[in-house]
């Protein structure tokens, strides 16, 4: 039986980090907001991840820090290991471990206390299309049954599995543009709390290897509050063929002295997008935010930080949209603005520096670590800002070094040039719909060339 309940301004499908981020920043905005998730309310937030997350994205968007039992351990940077790992790059900057479930449920009781209504259990059929527009949606509830919600602005936060958008025209929503299966990483990852404390619990590591992570890498997450419980997990290319991870992890990782009598305290495993974002965040009635938007680090896939700035922008988009009247794709377009200029800029170029990085081999890897091909200093610009900056100096000294292996150097240049080109044009993001078509075709024309260059 279908049924039909009161109007809303917005409807967010799906409850997590990015979910919960919207309906908090739409709280304050006086709309009548329905959240509702698949988990039940005590397991909203609960997905397999690294749980690190940068302190700059915290005081970007004005948000509390994580305090008491959200915190999980301070970060003070990241070493990265070569793949015979001795060499390490390390890369300095403030961060936390948080405990995804209770940070992402603190945002969702601030978002209740605002005036949002929650729903667990509830699951999301299909969008409703009316007139060029997407006007609500079919839910599901254990007890319930079918029903529908009409909204003015779906917003689908529902993770990789774009529950919503994916039934939509990808040709005539921007917002359902599908991903290739290489475009993801697959990762398995436990919590374990060692037999001793971790040395420099507050320095993350990251290991690649093509041998032990094929197209991705393997990682070291102590929570420095505790300081012998650590995240580790490993994460492969997805659509090549490579073995599962969590096989992988057992193989090369946790036969290490380092977790003999380990006890694993958590364990699980997911598909993280690790690309460009999608072209636009929004289009007539609809919007999408976190894993869903494909707003993740496409080198590292970290994907909280990114997450909330996506629905920051989105959601003001959506309150500005809606005191217009409309919610059509121009009136959104905002979003595209906000999130393009603040995050997806660097995000599309570091995709070509992650494409780069899955051709290259464990011995091309090791070299250009050794010989400092790439110093710290560039790698923490490639960080931060997605520039991968070689001052004219430093590509004569690199390149007397490393005569070598000339091709490996000017393949570096390559991408740098190429990296900066696609930032160049994510910053030049069209100022209204009318321009969208034109961009897809150039971005898809740049990273077709990238692909074939690499």
């Amino acid at each position: 039986m279908v049924f039909e309940v009161g109007n809303y301004d917005v409807l967010v499908v799906g409850a997590g980090l990015a979910g919960s981020s919207a309906a908090y920043f739409l709280s304050k905005s006086g709309l009548k907001v329905l959240i509702v998730d698949v988990k039940p309310p005590s397991k909203v937030g609960d997905k397999p991840c690294g749980d690190a997350i940068g302190k700059h994205h915290f005081d970007e968007l004005g948000l509390d820090y994580p305090t008491n039992d959200m915190l999980e351990g301070f970060v003070k940077g990241i070493d990265v290991y070569s793949p015979t790992e001795s060499m390490k790059y390390r890369v300095l900057g403030e961060g936390f471990e948080v405990d995804r479930v209770k940070y992402t449920q603190y945002l969702l009781k601030k978002a209740l206390d605002g005036g949002v209504e929650f729903l667990g259990e509830t699951q999301a059929v299909e969008p409703i299309v009316k007139d060029g527009f997407v006007v609500g949606a079919t839910l599901w509830s254990r007890g319930r049954g079918k029903w529908v919600v009409n909204s003015k602005v779906v917003i689908d936060a529902s993770g990789v599995s774009r529950s919503l958008v994916r039934k939509l025209d990808s040709l005539s929503w921007p917002v359902a543009e599908p991903a290739d299966p290489k475009d993801f990483n697959i990762a398995y990852r436990e919590v374990r709390k060692l037999s001793k404390a971790v040395e420099e619990p507050e320095i993350l590591r990251i290991y690649v290897s093509k041998t032990v992570a094929p197209g991705g890498y393997w990682w070291f997450f102590p929570y420095s509050i505790y300081g012998d419980v650590v995240n580790v997990g490993l994460g492969v290319q997805g659509g090549v063929g490579y073995p599962h991870p969590k096989d992988l992890l057992y193989k090369y990782v946790f036969s290490r002295d380092v977790f003999k009598g380990s006890q694993v305290l958590e364990a699980g495993g997911a598909a993280v997008p690790t690309r460009r974002p999608v072209a636009s965040l929004v289009w007539n009635g609809v919007a999408v935010v976190g894993d869903a938007a494909y707003a993740v680090n496409p080198v590292h896939g970290g994907g909280k930080g990114p997450a909330m700035v996506s629905s920051m922008c989105v959601s003001k988009a959506v309150v500005k949209a809606l005191d217009e009247g409309v919610a059509s794709a121009e009136n959104l377009w905002s979003a595209n603005l906000c999130f393009m200029s603040r995050y997806g800029a660097k995000q599309a170029s570091l995709d070509v520096f992650r494409i780069f990085l899955q051709k290259l081999s464990d011995e091309d890897l090791e070299y250009g670590m050794s010989r400092k091909l790439i110093k710290e200093e560039d790698l923490n610009t490639v960080s931060l800002k997605g520039d991968l900056e070689l001052s004219v100096v430093d590509k004569a000294l690199r390149l007397l070094s490393g005569l070598r292996r000339p091709s490996l150097l000017i393949k570096l240049k390559v991408v740098a040039d190429y990296m900066s080109e696609v930032k160049k044009l994510y910053l030049n993001y069209p100022e209204k719909p009318s321009g969208l078509k034109e961009f897809v075709n150039r971005v898809e024309g740049l990273f077709a060339k990238v692909r074939s260059e690499f």
